[in-house]
């Protein structure tokens, strides 16, 4: 071929003089106006002199010469690409089967069995390399894929199909139930006269009215195979499966079994993981499988059994979650031989929300509820002797115990931000996203993994079911195109018990400067009242905007009202102070009062008398 190549250059400006020498002849004849066109030689195209026969046969052979050329590269590019795809069908043949799950039937019958081994795509798994039995889990695409199956994926997924109805949503979750909430499974669930609550999961709420944990029965969704064949769509939940890799250049995700999904838009609300102590993980097996961290529906089935198999049960942790697990477990204990312990290193229960003169009074309310609280315990060493749980605290004291509740904080779960590319908030935890809840341009977060820009209180995360509602709704709208800031104050709320509760909001904080306002209460002023006002237990689900007048300051400033001491605060409003500013309020045994407290923080003004901006509570009311 190379040859060939070099007797071309060599020949062709020859050829092509000689072409220019017979078109200029044959113009000449035509400008003399001769009737007849002399004999042109056939040797007239060759280099030499006209007629000239050596010269016609160097023609001949440097075409010929050069179709053979050109024939040879041909066969031999042919056959390279031919042994190239040989070598690539044998490699994927080589490569170990996978059970691949048939997308939804959407070609004729006939289709399928036509195709034939050497078809040309060698990406087709032959129908005889998947077993029969093998059924249709899931759709190999999702229009609208979410992450995670708690409070915030299913706001999302109902504000999605409100904004569009015939959307196909698709709600991947690791746990083997359908949505649910999460408050009642240290609240109202503990308090049912029910022996089968674990079973059915139903309870009375503090109205007496009954109701599910779920958000939805089962014939709510579709099924996974079915949802990309239902004619308006709909919600279909995927369950025990875990995502455990994102491509957000690609748009797919990868399930633990290897599995792949895309997806056109994703939400990740992948919620949190209980956080532990060090002590209890370096302690061994023996007091591992007898610590129970609190957060799921199986977690709460099997502490109830734990609850009456065992003597004793220690709660480390005096937050939200391990007051009210010790206020349940205690009032349980009154009708059993169950000892409840509750121990933390603060002053009181809720020692890092609540003045201190609130939680001391916390504190006495839980341990009247039958537990015994260990106030300002460091835990130094945990391990198992003579069949207890020996708890060692850095002052000496002792606690010997059948099982332990950890109850001390939630960790964020953002294991996918390494493989997606997301960034995590140093400060706070969690996935850092815009006013919109983005963290790309096709991918939100919601709910407890998400950490915003909140414009009034600067960038935040937040535990609480109520803001899973709201942000989880919110991206929903957003990925519908709404285009919406996150503006709103989510309230969050704790119950001790049917008869004391509060509702808070903002950024509640003991080390914040705090002002009390306090009334006595009536008997309307309890969870269990309020409930049946509003009609729900789950009382972020009647909140609403309703319009709220401007706090207004009395004209004559006044020295901050100092509690009464003494251990009955019924009801009230806690101001909580930043710069002079509310920047959080805690309603003490007040509900429904939330849209106030959410248009004084709002507003970000100073006031001059924070009991006048109490009235508008009206805790003085009877």
């Amino acid at each position: 071929m190379w040859t060939c190549k070099n007797l071309w250059k060599k020949l062709a400006p020859l050829a092509r003089s000689s072409s220019t020498l017979c078109r200029q002849n044959a113009r000449g004849v035509l400008f003399n106006n001769e009737r007849r066109l002399p004999l042109v030689p056939q040797a007239h195209m060759s280099s030499g002199t006209p007629g000239s026969g050596g010269d016609n046969n160097l023609y001949y052979l440097l075409v010929g010469a050069t179709c053979v050329g050109g024939g040879f590269y041909a066969y031999r590019t042919i056959k390279g690409d031919k042994e190239r795809y040989q070598e690539r069908i044998n490699e994927i043949a080589s490569r170990p089967n996978k059970v691949v799950p048939e997308q939804p039937i959407t070609e004729a019958p006939g289709e399928q069995a036509a195709e034939t081994p050497q078809a040309a795509e060698p990406a087709i798994v032959a129908p005889a390399e998947v077993p029969a039995s093998t059924p249709v889990e899931f759709p190999s695409h999702a229009p609208y894929l979410l992450i995670g199956g708690g409070t915030a994926s299913f706001a999302a997924a109902r504000s999605i199909r409100a904004r569009d109805p015939g959307a196909r949503v698709l709600i991947i979750t690791d746990e083997p139930d359908l949505p649910y909430m999460r408050p009642p499974l240290s609240k109202e669930l503990w308090f049912s006269d029910d022996p089968s609550v674990v079973d059915t999961l139903r309870f009375k709420q503090w109205n007496g009215k009954e109701r599910s944990i779920y958000f939805q029965p089962p014939s709510f969704y579709v099924s996974p195979q079915d949802l990309e064949k239902v004619e308006n769509g709909g919600v279909a939940v995927l369950t025990g499966k875990k995502v455990v890799h994102m491509d957000v250049r690609g748009n797919k995700v990868t399930l633990s079994d290897d599995t792949e999904i895309s997806y056109d838009k994703c939400l990740i609300a992948t919620g949190g993981i209980p956080r532990n102590l060090q002590v209890i993980e370096r302690a061994g097996e023996e007091v591992t499988k007898r610590t129970t961290l609190f957060r799921k529906v199986e977690d709460f089935k099997a502490l109830d059994k734990v609850s009456r198999d065992t003597k004793s049960i220690t709660i480390i942790g005096g937050g939200f979650l391990g007051s009210e697990l010790a206020c349940a477990l205690g009032r349980r204990s009154a009708d059993s031989d169950l000892e409840v312990i509750q121990m933390f290193p603060e002053k009181g229960n809720m020692g890092k929300v609540l003045p201190e003169y609130l939680s001391n009074w916390t504190t006495a309310k839980v341990k009247s509820e039958g537990v015994a609280v260990i106030t300002e315990a460091l835990v130094k060493a945990v391990s198992f002797k003579d069949g207890k749980v020996e708890i060692k605290l850095k002052d000496g004291r002792v606690v010997k115990t059948d099982h332990i509740v950890a109850a001390v904080g939630l960790e964020p779960s953002v294991e996918l931000a390494k493989s997606a590319g997301l960034e995590v908030d140093s400060d706070f935890g969690g996935f850092r996203v815009n006013a919109e809840l983005q963290a790309r341009s096709n991918i939100w977060v919601a709910g407890d993994a998400a950490c915003f820009y909140d414009i009034r209180l600067g960038r935040r995360r937040v535990e609480h079911h109520d803001h899973a509602v709201v942000s989880g709704r919110l991206a929903g709208e957003n990925m519908t195109g709404a285009n919406k800031p996150y503006w709103h104050q989510s309230m969050f709320w704790s119950d001790l018990g049917p008869d004391v509760g509060y509702e808070a909001i903002g950024i509640v904080d003991s080390s914040l400067p705090t002002v009390g306002v306090f009334a006595k209460a009536t008997a309307k002023d309890t969870p269990k009242a309020a409930t049946e006002k509003s009609g729900t237990g789950i009382r972020s689900e009647s909140e609403t905007e309703g319009t709220a007048s401007s706090p207004v300051a009395s004209s004559t400033p006044e020295p901050p009202p100092v509690p009464e001491q003494k251990d009955n605060y019924g009801k009230g409003v806690i101001f909580y102070l930043r710069d002079k500013v509310v920047v959080g309020i805690i309603l003490w045994n007040v509900f429904n009062r939330m849209p106030v407290a959410r248009k004084i923080i709002k507003d970000g003004e100073e006031h001059a008398d924070l009991n006048e901006v109490a009235k508008l509570f009206n805790i003085h009311d009877d």
